[in-house]
């Protein structure tokens, strides 16, 4: 259950799949799937240290919005325009993550193959190596066009395929459009965020649909350790992300995918 959840929170982070890793790690504890519950507990987990980690952007975003509201006469300060910017970026971005995400329950059927994952997790190794071949830009939400907005969030709406991180194939696309590492980060923690409660909106509709089963204190505790973990493993994440997209770029996950692939290959042969 630690191993489970830390991995599933760090790798929801990293720009490697969370669901190609649970499925090879599932495959080797000798399971399918990994428990209805235990799996909302870990996205609960994944979306709250998610909110931790961006509090300052969204805190920022939602005085700034309030602020636009109030007359110009009537402001006490001016309002910070770069962050309302910011905010209609983020919008646009989420749209197309919400209309693609209607189709997840169509690929979920793909989460438990690991030849299609294979597959998967070596196109998500192309789409984190592609940035390599251009020269990194510096454009944020003064300078992203709408269009480029909706590539992103299409970039990260891929997720909805076990074996591509979203995270990784929005900041890959972010970057082809020129932006700045840090800057396109950030914005796609704040994506993960719409991402992550779309996840949880799933595993509600499917907990219903399928029910808890037998649930004992022992079970519990493990899906709370699961919980626990995962939140950590975000948070973990996170800084790794943020300390990558100032130094060196995101470029060597291309190659770990491409090994990753290569086992889950191995795995479905060895099935």
């Amino acid at each position: 259950s630690l191993i489970l959840g830390f991995l599933s929170g760090l790798t929801d982070i990293l720009p490697v799949s969370a669901q190609a890793h649970k499925a090879i790690l599932l495959k080797m504890f000798g399971s399918e799937v990994e428990p209805p519950i235990m799996r909302l507990m870990i996205h609960l987990a994944t979306l709250a240290a998610l909110y931790y980690c961006c509090s300052n952007q969204i805190t920022r975003m939602s005085r700034q919005l309030k602020l636009a509201k109030i007359p110009k006469k009537r402001r006490k300060r001016p309002v910070d325009m770069r962050t309302i910017l910011d905010f209609r970026l983020l919008r646009t971005m989420i749209i197309p993550v919400v209309l693609v995400y209607l189709l997840y329950r169509k690929t979920s059927v793909w989460n438990t193959s690991l030849n299609w994952i294979a597959l998967f997790t070596l196109l998500n190794a192309v789409i984190l190596y592609m940035p390599v071949l251009l020269p990194t830009g510096n454009k944020d939400s003064r300078t992203f066009s709408r269009f480029e907005g909706v590539l992103m969030g299409l970039g990260s709406s891929l997720a909805i395929i076990p074996g591509i991180s979203s995270v990784g194939a929005m900041n890959s696309v972010g970057s082809l459009c020129g932006g700045d590492r840090t800057y396109v980060l950030n914005m796609s923690l704040l994506v993960q965020i719409a991402v992550t409660v779309l996840l949880v909106v799933f595993d509600v509709v499917m907990l219903i649909e399928l029910g808890a089963g037998t649930i004992s204190f022992a079970i519990l505790l493990s899906y709370l350790l699961s919980a626990a973990a995962a939140f950590a493993g975000v948070f973990l994440g996170v800084r790794i992300m943020r300390t990558l997209a100032v130094n060196i770029g995101y470029n060597g996950f291309a190659y770990y995918s491409l090994g990753l692939a290569l086992f889950a290959f191995i795995l479905y042969l060895q099935a």
